[in-house]
């Protein structure tokens, strides 16, 4: 039995090695989709197939939509299970929660488990106390070829019996830069509410014509300074569950601060 994650990136250098050292050993191949990134996220990529002897398939597919994008890895994937993880986000390994755990679903046919989804913001540490944890999201799929998306913006589904399972297999780790985490606010307004993705090529794009505004680097960071960091508080693991355990490590041993730091690994 033959397990593929399929991921999809866009400068997730400062996420994607923990992503997948948190699953490594329970996947047989990574399907990495990368939407063109220009910050080393494909170079730390490399570094984890090289260091772990991982096996791993890089397709560079800037025109894509993130749902395009995943649509493309899961038909790229011939393995008989799929494993959703995009490249900030980290699985539990161990405890209670450890992906290990649900090596005993693995046969069932036609089915697609689900489960709640905790949200780290601004770094490791923090996250944003209207949406610690997230509502049950799919991610990982019985591979019966019968993906489809149902509407522009909209991520593949697969048809198939949907298994909500009550704990959280994984982390987000929202560990993006001030202007990153500012464009989000307008993703769904460029792409879905209006027609502005036939007019401008990003969201980024969008954003400055909107705003009237060249350059968006001082806007975001008093955005990010002002605004957006009076809603983070600590993340309470005793609320809200325990850390994956390549995050707990990497927090000890200094290694991970938050969106600024030039290096995690």
């Amino acid at each position: 039995m033959e397990i593929a994650c399929v991921m999809c990136t866009w400068n997730e250098r400062r996420t994607v090695q923990l992503a997948m050292e948190s699953t490594k050993d329970f996947v047989d191949r990574y399907i990495i989709v990368d939407k063109g990134s220009d910050d080393g996220t494909i170079e730390a990529i490399e570094e984890c197939k090289d260091k772990w002897q991982l096996n791993v398939d890089v397709y560079v597919k800037p025109g894509l939509w993130l749902g395009e994008a995943r649509l493309f890895a899961f038909n790229s994937a011939d393995e008989e299970w799929i494993l959703v993880q995009d490249g900030d986000e980290i699985f539990h390994t161990d405890g209670p929660n450890s992906i290990y755990n649900l090596r005993k679903f693995l046969k069932f046919q036609d089915v697609v488990y689900a489960a709640p989804m905790n949200v780290l913001c601004g770094d490791f540490l923090h996250t944003n106390k209207n949406l610690p944890r997230q509502p049950p999201h799919s991610f990982l799929y019985h591979n019966n070829k019968t993906f489809y998306i149902e509407r522009r913006g909209d991520l593949p589904e697969m048809m198939g019996i949907e298994i909500v399972l009550p704990r959280v297999y994984k982390f987000n780790c929202g560990v993006k830069s001030p202007k990153r985490v500012f464009l989000r606010q307008y993703w769904f307004e460029w792409c879905v509410q209006t027609d502005a993705f036939k007019r401008y090529d990003n969201v980024e794009e969008y954003v400055k014509a909107k705003l009237k505004i060249r350059d968006l680097e001082v806007l975001a960071k008093q955005w990010y300074e002002n605004v957006y960091s009076s809603m983070l508080m600590p993340y309470e693991e005793n609320k809200y569950g325990y850390y994956p355990k390549v995050i707990r490590k990497a927090i000890a041993q200094g290694l991970i601060r938050g969106y600024d730091q030039d290096r995690l690994l």
